[in-house]
Parts: structure tokens; sequence; C-alpha cells
């Protein structure tokens, strides 16, 4: 019965984490957070693999969350690919760093100077935006386009993809904390005071 509520309690905080961050951006992006080839899609795609990531790695089920990881890459690398090699490196840099990010969240968030729910929510926000940095600098060197392009087209498209990041990161990290209480008062673990 204990693993039973405590697969139920990964199930909620899944379904509360990538749900919260995919509604809000479908708020503001509407359709485009579903079509792969607009820069919104990395909405869904960050949501689902911030969702896997958080949940096993919080557990410290890394074997798990690595198998279930590389589940999720084949399934988007499948229903995005367009014969296109680039896309499977594409989403699984996107997968992979939003992966290490999360832990790299979770291992910060556990140190005691990280005390309230706002401060573990600027964290995510500096966490996930770096990380989008992180993937800009590891494509353009892929595609040895940081060789050829200007430094200051670079700097560009880093900073762009910051913004989504540090909105990705505000999604995720308000989405962590209501996934929490919405866990503590499913299953009561904490008593709730009026």
């Amino acid at each position: 019965m204990k693993n039973l509520k405590a697969s139920a309690k990964e199930i909620v905080r899944f379904i509360s984490i990538s749900g919260f961050i995919i509604a809000l951006a479908y708020l503001i992006y509407r359709d485009n957070v579903f079509t792969s080839t607009m820069w919104a899609f990395q909405y869904f795609v960050s949501s689902i693999t911030i969702g896997i990531a958080y949940v096993t790695f919080k557990e410290k089920n890394f074997r798990e969350g690595i198998a279930l990881l590389l589940f999720w890459y084949i399934i988007l690398v499948m229903s995005v690919s367009s014969e296109n090699r680039d896309v499977f490196i594409l989403e699984g840099v996107y997968a992979g760093i939003t992966a290490l990010a999360v832990y790299w969240y979770i291992i910060t968030i556990s140190k005691s100077f990280i005390k309230n729910e706002i401060s573990r929510i600027i964290m995510a926000i500096i966490i996930i935006g770096l990380s989008n940095c992180l993937i800009v600098v590891i494509l353009d060197l892929y595609g040895l386009q940081s060789i050829y392009s200007p430094f200051s087209e670079t700097l560009n498209k880093m900073f762009f993809n910051f913004k989504i990041g540090a909105t990705i990161g505000l999604f995720m990290g308000t989405g962590i904390e209501l996934s929490n209480y919405l866990v503590d008062v499913v299953f009561k673990e904490k008593k709730l005071e009026s």
C-alpha cells in the first residue's frame, strides 16, 4: 500500500507540474505551444522533461528517471522528426540539459540557505534560464555557427533563450510549489490551518 501511495504522489506531482507549465504557456502562446516548428514548443518539451526529471530525481530514482527521459526523447523525436538528423541533436540537447538543470535545482534547494517558496522559485528562474543559455552555446558549437557568426549574434540568441528559460523556470518553480501544496492537501501530509 505504501508503494501505491508513493506512486500516486509521483503521478499527482508530474501531472500538476507539467500541466501547470503547459497551461500557462498555452494562455500566452495558444496553439504555438503544440506546434513543433514554433519556438514556443520549448514550453511543451520542457514541461514534460521537467515533470519526469523532478518526480524521479527528487525521489532519487535515477535509473527510472533516465529510462523515462530516454523514452520521452524517443517519443519526441518520432513525433517531431522530419528525417533531419539535427532534430535528434536538438531535442536531445534540450531534454538532456533541461533534465540536468532540474537535478541541479533539486540539489540547490536542498541547501540550508534556500528556505522559502519565493527563493526556490527565484532559483528555478536562474537555473533554467542559464541552462537555456547553455543550450544555445552547445547547439552553436555543434553547428559551428559560433565560429562563423558574430559574437553579438550568439549573445542575442543566448539572451532570447534566457528569457524563455526564465519564463519556464518561473512556471516550473511555481508549479513545483503548487504541486507540493497539492500533494500535502490530497495525501494529508501536513495539517492545514484555517
